[in-house]
C-alpha cells in the first residue's frame, strides 16, 4: 500500500508541474533556450554523455536514476534549489569537488548571443585591433561580428594616413599602383611649340621628392645642390590621341573588382608599419651617373624615378625592376632641380635655365631663360611655375598668361621654392638664413621666418588639409601640468571617485596594452597627452646650421627644433607620420612628425646626402658618391 502511494504522489507531482513547463517554453533559462544553443557553445557537461555511461548499469539503476532526473526536471524552481541543498547536504568531499570543476564553466554566459546585432557591434567599436583579433577566436559567432567590415572600416578611419589620437599610431595611406605596361603605352605625347605653355601641369598629391641646394662657393658646401620635396605624381588622367585627331580615355571601362575587406586593408598597412617601426626594408641601389647626383623626385603609382645630376643629364629609372629607360641631355652645366607630372618634365640647371621637357620621348619642348645666375630650385602648379636662383631673385612664370615676374628679398641665393595655400602663397629658403612667405598676387614678402643660424637649404609646406598635434617644446610641460591639474580638479569634484572616460577604438591606459606592443620600448611613440589638433599650416626647414625647424606659418613662431644631425641638413621629406632628412653627414634620418624624435638613421652612402623622397613604402636617397639608394619598407610579396 505504501508503495503505490508513493507512485500515486509522483505521479500527482508529473502531472502538476510538467504540463505547465511545456506550455510556458518561454520561460527557458539561458542554457536552454533553443535558440541560444545554436549559437553558443556546447556545454562539456552533456546529458548524452552522461546516458551513454548509463548504459552499462543495471535496468533497475536505470530506471531509479532516470526516475530521479524526471522528478527533478518537473520540479519547479523553488523546490529545485529545495531538493539540490538536500543533494549537497549528502555529498562528500569527491562529490563537491567535481560539482566545483563542473559548475564553474557552466556559469560562464555569451552575453553576444543574447544581444541584438546592433548592440553586439556596438560594443565592439570599443574594441582596439589586438582585442577585436583575439574576440574573432573565441567562436563562430563572435568571428562574424569581430569581422564585421564596418569594425575595421572606423578602425582604418583612426589610423589610415594620421596618427590615432588614442594609441598615438599611424598607418601609411598605401595608394593603389597602376599597371605601368598600360602607361608605358598609353602616354600622351607633346610636341616642341613656340606658344606659351598651356599643358596642365597637373596638382601633384601626397609627399614631395625633388632636390636639394649646395653652395659651389663655400666650403662648407658639397658642389652646387639643391633639395626640394616635391610631391609624388598622381596620374589620375591619360587620354590617348586617335590618327582622326580624337582622343579618347585610355583607362577601360570595366566591371570594379571585388572590394578588398577593410580587415585586410588594416592588416596590409599595419605590417607596412611595423616594417618602419622596426627599420626592416629592402635595399636597392641604381647606378650610371658619372657624378654626383643632386635632384630626384619618385612616383610609385607610375613605377618612375627621375634624377638629376652633375653630369648634366637627366635619368628615368623604372622604379620596380631598376632599369634606366631614358637618359636626357641639354643642360650645359649641372642640373640642381627637377619636377615632372604626366606630361612633361622641368629642370633646372646652373646654365642660368629652365628646360620643359617631353619626358616620354626625351625631347626638348621650350628652354626658358631669364635668371642672370644659376638656377637652384623649382615648382609649378597647375598655371604658376617658380624658380630660385643665385641672382638672388624669385621669378614666376604663369603658363597661361606667358608672362614672368621677379620676386626680390633674399640677399643671397634661393635655395627653395615652393608654392602652398591653394597657390596663393611661395615660400623660400636662401643662404640668407631666412625662410620667407610671399603672396603671389601683391607680390610682396608678407613675413620671415628667423631662427636659422645657417643657410637654409630647404623649406616645405604642408600640403592642403594636413592637420598635426605639434606643440611648442617651452610650452609642452606647462601643458601637462594644465592637464594634470584639470584631471586633480575632476576627482575633487566627483568626491574623489575617478570617472574613467570610455573611448571607442583603441583606447588605452597604462594598465592595459593598445594591441601594437612591437618595438615600442625601442622606438619612442608620441606623447601620451598630445596637444589640441590644429589646422594651421606649417614649414619645416633644414639649414646647415644641422638643425631641422618647424613653424607656424600663420604665427610665424618655431614650433620645434629637430637634433640629431652633426653636419648640414641638405634635403627634407615629410607625411602626415613622419620626417626624412638627408644631410652632409652621409646619413639619412627618419624621425617621428609627432613626438620629433629621431627614430633611427639610415647610413650607407659614401658622400653627402643631396636629396631624399618619400612615399609610404619607400626612402629614395641620392649623394653626391653617384649612388641611388631605393630604401623598401613595403611588404613583400
Amino acid at each position: 500500500m505504501n508503495e503505490q502511494k508513493d507512485k500515486l504522489a509522483v505521479k500527482d507531482f508529473l502531472s502538476r508541474h510538467v504540463p505547465n513547463q511545456v506550455t510556458h517554453s518561454r520561460k527557458l533559462c539561458y542554457r536552454h533556450r533553443p535558440d541560444l544553443i545554436k549559437r553558443r557553445q556546447p556545454d562539456e557537461l552533456d546529458i548524452e554523455n552522461a546516458q551513454r555511461q548509463m548504459e552499462s548499469l543495471p535496468r533497475e539503476d536505470k530506471a531509479a536514476i532516470t526516475h530521479i532526473w524526471s522528478l527533478f526536471s518537473a520540479a519547479p524552481a523553488d523546490q529545485r534549489t529545495l531538493i539540490l541543498r538536500g543533494l549537497l547536504s549528502t555529498c562528500c568531499m569527491p562529490q563537491l569537488s567535481f560539482l566545483h570543476d563542473a559548475i564553474k564553466p557552466l556559469l560562464r554566459i555569451d552575453f553576444l548571443s543574447i544581444l541584438p546585432h546592433e548592440v553586439s557591434l556596438q560594443i565592439f567599436f570599443y574594441l582596439d585591433a589586438k582585442s577585436l583579433c583575439n574576440a574573432a577566436q573565441v567562436s563562430h559567432h563572435w568571428k562574424a561580428l569581430a569581422d564585421d567590415d564596418a569594425l575595421w572600416h572606423r578602425m582604418c578611419e583612426q589610423h589610415i594616413d594620421k596618427k590615432c589620437t588614442k594609441c598615438g599610431w599611424g598607418l601609411p595611406l598605401l595608394n593603389k599602383k597602376r599597371k605601368t605596361a598600360a602607361l608605358a603605352k598609353k602616354r600622351p605625347l607633346i610636341e616642341p611649340s613656340e606658344e606659351p605653355l598651356h599643358t596642365a601641369c597637373g596638382p601633384i598629391s601626397s609627399a614631395v621628392n625633388s632636390s636639394n641646394t649646395i653652395n659651389e662657393n663655400k666650403k662648407l658646401k658639397i658642389r652646387n645642390n639643391d633639395s626640394e620635396a616635391f610631391p609624388d605624381a598622381s596620374f589620375n588622367h591619360i587620354q590617348e590621341e586617335k590618327s582622326d585627331g580624337t582622343s579618347t580615355s585610355f583607362l577601360p571601362v570595366i566591371a570594379a573588382p571585388s572590394r578588398k575587406p577593410w580587415k585586410d586593408v588594416y592588416s596590409e598597412r599595419l605590417r607596412v608599419e611595423r616594417n618602419w617601426r622596426n627599420n626592416k626594408y629592402n635595399l636597392r641601389i641604381l647606378s650610371g651617373h658619372t657624378d654626383g647626383v643632386m635632384c630626384l623626385q619618385f612616383c610609385d603609382d607610375s613605377n618612375l624615378l627621375m634624377t638629376g645630376s652633375y653630369d648634366k643629364t637627366v635619368r628615368i629609372w623604372n622604379l620596380e625592376t631598376g632599369e634606366l629607360i631614358r637618359t636626357l641631355t641639354g643642360h650645359t652645366r649641372c642640373i640642381r632641380a627637377l619636377q615632372f607630372d604626366e606630361a612633361k618634365l622641368v629642370t633646372a640647371s646652373m646654365d642660368q635655365t629652365l628646360k620643359i621637357w617631353n619626358w616620354q620621348t626625351g625631347k626638348c619642348i621650350r628652354t626658358l631663360e631669364g635668371h642672370t645666375g644659376g638656377v637652384l630650385s623649382l615648382h609649378f602648379n597647375s598655371k604658376l611655375m617658380a624658380s630660385g636662383s643665385t641672382d638672388h631673385t624669385i621669378r614666376v612664370w604663369n603658363f597661361l598668361a606667358g608672362q614672368c615676374c621677379t620676386f626680390t628679398g633674399h640677399t643671397e641665393w634661393v635655395n627653395s621654392v615652393r608654392f602652398c595655400l591653394d597657390d596663393t602663397m611661395l615660400v623660400s629658403a636662401g643662404d640668407d638664413s631666412t625662410v620667407r612667405l610671399w603672396d603671389i598676387q601683391t607680390r610682396t614678402c608678407v613675413r620671415v621666418f628667423n631662427g636659422h643660424v645657417g643657410q637654409v637649404q630647404i623649406a616645405v609646406p604642408s600640403p592642403k588639409g594636413f592637420t598635426h598635434r605639434l606643440i611648442n617644446t617651452e610650452d609642452e610641460y606647462a601643458d601637462l601640468s594644465s592637464i594634470h591639474m584639470t584631471q586633480q580638479q575632476t576627482t575633487a569634484s566627483t568626491g574623489n571617485r575617478v570617472v574613467p572616460e570610455f573611448q571607442p577604438g583603441c583606447a588605452t591606459d597604462s594598465r592595459r596594452s593598445n594591441g601594437l606592443n612591437f618595438e615600442q620600448k625601442r622606438v619612442s611613440s608620441p606623447t601620451t597627452l598630445p596637444a589640441e589638433l590644429s589646422e594651421n599650416p606649417i614649414i619645416i626647414s633644414g639649414s646647415l646650421d644641422n638643425t631641422i625647424k618647424l613653424w607656424d606659418m600663420h604665427t610665424g613662431n618655431c614650433i620645434r627644433t629637430l637634433f640629431g644631425h652633426v653636419e648640414g641638413v641638405w634635403s627634407l621629406a615629410f607625411d602626415t607620420l613622419r620626417i626624412i632628412s638627408g644631410s652632409h653627414d652621409k646619413t639619412v634620418r627618419v624621425w617621428d612628425l609627432g613626438s620629433g624624435k629621431c627614430m633611427y638613421a639610415l647610413e650607407g652612402h659614401s658622400g653627402p646626402v643631396t636629396a631624399v623622397g618619400l612615399s609610404d613604402t619607400k626612402i629614395v636617397s641620392t649623394s653626391d658618391d653617384g649612388d641611388i639608394r631605393i630604401w623598401d619598407y613595403g611588404v613583400s610579396s
